[in-house]
């Protein structure tokens, strides 16, 4: 994409970050974001289906996959409803600290106010992840299209190779949660249509084929996207690569939908895979 279609699309993306701006400041102080259900999708079917689909995990949280489609912070609004309603567990967000201390403790107060915990990128992270996990059955929502500063699992990706981080999804899956992917889009401020998907899952075993299940509750139509050297990865890597391959060809589709939404100011595709990729 050149010329006057790209920098129209660059506009919208920036565009983007000032309706963020309202929906952060104005719109969430008053209770006036509005989170929609994409037509055909229904998150309530989607909670008791998976539930069903994996009954070993029936006592486990989710860890919602996501990327920086639309106002991420609103991707929650239909998950704290039912937790609000005792129907799910705590959610905790992962943030990667600023070195902005105001940033930080503004992120933080952006999502601990609709019920959100948030569990900060730091060397502790890990064994945080694993007591609520433990203590609390938490759930967790991840956006795993950063750019790793080093190693990551290297995907195809808009036709060329991208780093993609999957220590914090392999922490989940090792525990059994169940992966969900989430997007959504802006159809004006302060309203998105979010749409999930149940994940491949192919760390959990116990899976049960549900019949004439929605689309989202179905894996059958998710295809992987190209990993880097994939014969090489390691056995203990198998999972989270497989898990993160059907997301990035999924989040890709929903991008190409929606383009203008995708708000990434990161060179992402910068770094080269040869010799870079801790998974081989």
């Amino acid at each position: 994409m050149r010329g006057i279609k790209a920098h129209f699309l660059i506009s919208l993306v920036y565009l983007g970050y000032v309706f963020y701006f309202f929906e952060a400041f104005f719109f969430e102080i008053f209770h006036l974001n509005i989170c929609l259900h994409e037509k055909g999708f229904n998150y309530e079917q989607l909670l008791q289906g998976i539930r069903e689909k994996y009954p070993d995990s029936h006592n486990k949280g989710i860890v919602y996959i996501l990327s920086h489609m639309a106002n991420v912070e609103m991707y929650s609004i239909p998950v704290m409803e039912e937790y609000r309603k005792g129907k799910h567990t705590q959610v905790y967000a992962l943030a990667q600290p600023s070195k902005l201390n105001f940033i930080n403790k503004l992120l933080s107060w952006y999502r601990v106010r609709p019920g959100m915990g948030v569990i900060w990128t730091t060397k502790s992270l890990f064994s945080k992840m694993e007591e609520v996990i433990v203590q609390k059955k938490a759930s967790f929502c991840m956006l795993v299209d950063q750019k790793p500063k080093s190693g990551g699992l290297f995907i195809r990706f808009f036709g060329e190779y991208a780093a993609f981080p999957v220590s914090g999804l392999r922490m989940c899956m090792n525990q059994n949660l169940i992966v969900v992917y989430a997007a959504a889009y802006r159809i004006l401020p302060g309203i998105v249509k979010l749409n999930m998907q149940c994940g491949k899952n192919p760390h959990l075993k116990n899976e049960i084929e549900l019949p004439h299940a929605p689309h989202y509750l179905s894996t059958m139509a998710l295809s992987e996207a190209e990993l880097y050297h994939k014969n090489s990865i390691k056995e203990r890597e198998k999972d989270v690569s497989l898990e993160m391959s059907f997301f990035v060809n999924w989040i890709e589709h929903q991008i190409r939908k929606h383009p203008e939404q995708w708000s990434w100011d990161y060179k992402k595709w910068s770094r080269d895979p040869a010799g870079n990729s801790k998974l081989i």
